[in-house]
């Protein structure tokens, strides 16, 4: 008996003698880098837990499907798709039980891969490209997986593909690879923010959750570099959210100085999305025409005032504007009597215009419908920097003034996009001037945290 307690005793001490040296190492090691902290050995074995828990979530990979849509983003419907690789592997049939090993995988409606499954796997542990596809960006290539799926319209292509590696993949589409790093991780941030809520419902059945446009966010246009992978890299997790949800990280490419609130988007409240002063002096109401009016038209100082669509103007004609109003409504109002701006969101954007004709009187009020009803393919929109741009179905941004100039109407506006939550190129500059990603991210979404999802 008297070993057997000898015996235990001694593997009792030893322990101990083994955790005290282990905690010792790591407070030596914590002290080599702060030599001021003291540390008990109970906080350090509380802190140890807690980054064993943080390693083991950083080894947890999330994937999104993403629908990748044809070129032109008019339809997600493929007649046909060719996709090469060093080493591809296609699985089809039921369960996806047969397997075939290629280069180079070409498809159409009447492929022999869709006779017992309308559904086939297409996976390499390299990269495949999308031949054919967005070659005025050289065809960036994608990673993990392809789905295609068989449909009585065409062919649906689904890249299942880890989300850090869509998130760079989107900063350097959406915003770019030269803007400086802190603006790229408050893309980073955004755009996961954004994917994760995004739950598209006409994408269900192809299990997708948004496809790579405009419609979402652009994904793969353009390939990442280092400082795109680096900005997902640490970044990685992190989300903002308010109240615990995740919120609507809405974006968009530059403001007219001011930003709008959540009110374009419907009734909702986001008391997140709030209108926010982006120049450099104090700030107005702009929901006042007169203010407006004076604002829109002068260039005050802010982050965005050195970029091309700060400013802007167009001229249409009342022809042009009548045909605008009827590919938007149907309705044909006749000869135009009168065009007023009777309702400003914050910031001053146009939330409500009356367009008074001799046959019929119309209300316009969604922005985006604002923007393509008072906008022509065959106008001539001019920049502040003297560029002209031709072509565009719709009005830059809602942020506008109108007025009667002979027979036709002159538009002045400001800014590029929606103008609800982070300008992207507010972000950038704000980054050239030392302004962290966290910053940023909080001058345009009010009161949200920045958590690690």
């Amino acid at each position: 008996m008297k070993k057997i307690i000898i015996a235990l005793s001694c593997i009792v001490i030893i322990s101990v003698c083994i955790l005290n040296y282990q905690c010792q190492e790591t407070f030596i090691e914590v002290n080599k880098t702060n030599n001021k902290e003291v540390v008990t050995v109970e906080q350090k074995k509380d802190e140890l837990l807690e980054i064993n828990k943080n390693v083991s979530h950083s080894h947890k990979k999330s994937y999104v499907n993403i629908v990748i849509m044809n070129d032109g983003y008019r339809s997600v419907y493929h007649k046909n798709i060719n996709i090469k690789s060093k080493n591809l592997n296609l699985y089809y049939g039921k369960n996806f039980r047969n397997k075939v090993n290629k280069k180079s995988v070409s498809l159409n409606e009447n492929s022999k891969y869709f006779k017992d499954n309308k559904v086939l796997k297409i996976s390499t542990k390299d990269r495949m490209s999308f031949v054919g596809y967005n070659v005025e960006h050289n065809s960036p290539t994608y990673a993990d997986t392809f789905y295609v799926y068989k449909t009585g319209s065409g062919l649906v292509l689904v890249n299942h593909v880890e989300l850090e590696e869509y998130i760079a993949r989107v900063i350097s589409s959406e915003i770019g690879e030269d803007a400086p790093l802190e603006a790229l991780k408050a893309q980073a941030v955004c755009a996961r923010t954004y994917i994760l809520k995004s739950k598209e419902k006409d994408y269900k059945k192809y299990n997708a959750i948004a496809n790579d446009s405009t419609d979402f966010q652009v994904y793969n246009r353009i390939s990442p570099g280092k400082k795109c992978y680096q900005a997902a890299e640490d970044t990685a997790g992190i989300v903002m959210m308010y109240k615990k949800k995740l919120i609507n990280a809405y974006y968009f490419s530059t403001s007219c100085g001011y930003t709008t609130n959540y009110k374009i988007w419907g009734k909702e409240k986001k008391v997140y999305l709030r209108g926010e002063n982006v120049t450099k002096e104090e700030a107005k109401d702009l929901k006042n025409q007169k203010s407006f009016e004076k604002y829109i038209k002068s260039c005050p100082k802010a982050y965005e005032s050195s970029c091309p669509f700060y400013r802007w103007e167009t001229s249409l004609t009342s022809q042009q504007i009548i045909n605008g109003i009827y590919h938007l409504t149907g309705s044909d109002i006749g000869t135009i009597k009168k065009i007023e701006v009777n309702g400003r969101g914050e910031g001053g954007i146009a939330s409500q215009i009356t367009v008074y004709g001799n046959k019929k009187q119309v209300i316009i009020k969604k922005q985006n419908d604002i923007r393509k009803a008072f906008c022509s393919i065959y106008a001539k929109i001019k920049l502040q920097n003297g560029e002209v741009r031709t072509g565009m179905e719709m009005l830059p941004s809602a942020f506008i003034h109108i007025e009667k100039a002979g027979d036709n109407y002159k538009i002045y506006g400001g800014g590029f996009g929606h103008g609800s939550g982070m300008s992207q190129n507010a972000a950038i500059e704000m980054a050239k001037e030392k302004m962290t990603y966290d910053k940023i991210l909080k001058k345009f979404y009010n009161n949200v945290e920045l958590i690690n999802h």
